[in-house]
This record gives C-alpha cells, structure tokens and sequence, in this order.
C-alpha cells in the first residue's frame, strides 16, 4: 500500500513539474500546430487567387470546375468549396452551417483545453494528435466562419486536394485540405497509439 501511495504520488509531482523551455516547448508540437495552420490558410488563399487568375480546367472527369492537372488521372488540385461538414454534408442546408460553425469552434476549444491540462503528463505523442487535431479543426472553423461571398468572395471551406485512388474511371476521393489531412493523421496516430498502449499495459498485467 505503501508503494502504491508512493508511486503515485511520484507521478503527482511528475506531472505538475512541467516548466516552458526549449525542451518542453518542442515536445509541446505548439509550433507544429501553428505551422500547420499558416500552411493551411496560406495554401487555401494561394489556390483560390491561382484558380481566379487562371480559371483553366485540365481535369476531363468533371464537367465544370477549376481544375490543374498534377498526375494524370490520379492527382488534380481542383477548387472546391464546401459549406457542410466532411463530405460535404449539409453543403445546401442554409442553417446547418450555422451548426457546424458552432461545432467547429466548440471541438477546437475543447482540443485546446485538453491539449492544454495534458502537457505535465509528457505525453510526446499524445501532444502530437492533439497538435494536429487542433490545427485542423481551426483551419475549417476559421473558414466556416469569416469566408463569405459578400466579405471575401467566396463562400465556405477551401477544399483543393483530388485523387483518384481507384482509376481514371473511378470516382474520385473526397477533394480536401491540408485541415482535413491534420486532422485524418491525428485520428489515425490516436487508433494506432490507443492500440499499442492497450497491448502493453494488457503484457504488464500477464
């Protein structure tokens, strides 16, 4: 009982000894996380003036669209603009961007907060989803939120990115952003490190 009290409250003082400096601050990734949030907004912005300056279509599986042909018939950056959620849902709902607006700055918050109470535990890779979650749900928040037509033109999230992973005469994946990529990476290194934690604390107890 002893050792148990003690163990525990070795870990207590583990976790409230975390100070900011080079170390911790790299470890933090709160500097992945704002870079990927320039590279997101910048890449977005970068796209819709190139698309606006050059309205060229180079992509014969769609009938109307911006369109730059990268890789034939697998990779096409192609401008898109989303007013729902993932897969465009909700894209022709007038209220429901409302909704996910909401959503979108709730989930960011609560990732910041998290993110936050989490750095004394040290938890490098569990800093690192959250890095890449937060970014992402900020990226698309930001544009559900201040792109509309009559502020800056256009209207809803910035998508860009289309690949046809199953051939040319296939439909396309889902066009997305670098938020959406973050934010795709964050889930799948949580699934991945939720897996290999469960599998060593299941050996330990063996």
């Amino acid at each position: 009982m002893k050792d148990e009290v003690t163990k525990a409250k070795g870990t207590s003082e583990k976790e409230t000894k975390f100070r900011w400096n080079g170390k911790t601050f790299f470890f933090s990734f709160l500097w992945l996380a704002v870079l990927l949030l320039v590279i997101d907004l910048a890449s977005k912005w970068g796209v819709v003036n190139y698309f606006h300056t050059h309205p060229i279509h180079e992509n014969p599986h769609l009938s109307s669209a911006f369109s730059k042909e990268v890789i034939p018939d697998f990779f096409y950056l192609t401008l898109s603009f989303n007013k729902g959620s993932s897969f465009g849902f909700g894209d022709n709902v007038v209220w429901a961007r409302y909704v996910f607006i909401v959503i979108s700055w709730v989930a960011s918050g609560a990732l910041a907060w998290y993110w936050w109470k989490n750095l004394p535990k040290n938890d490098r890779w569990m800093n690192a989803v959250l890095a890449l979650a937060f970014s992402g749900a900020l990226g698309n928040a930001i544009d559900r939120t201040f792109y509309w037509d009559n502020i800056v033109g256009f209207s809803g999230v910035v998508d860009f990115f289309q690949f046809y992973l199953f051939g040319a005469d296939k439909d396309s994946f889902a066009i997305f952003n670098v938020a959406d990529s973050a934010l795709v990476v964050a889930v799948a290194i949580l699934i991945v490190l939720t897996i290999v934690r469960a599998i060593k604390d299941a050996a330990k107890k063996d």
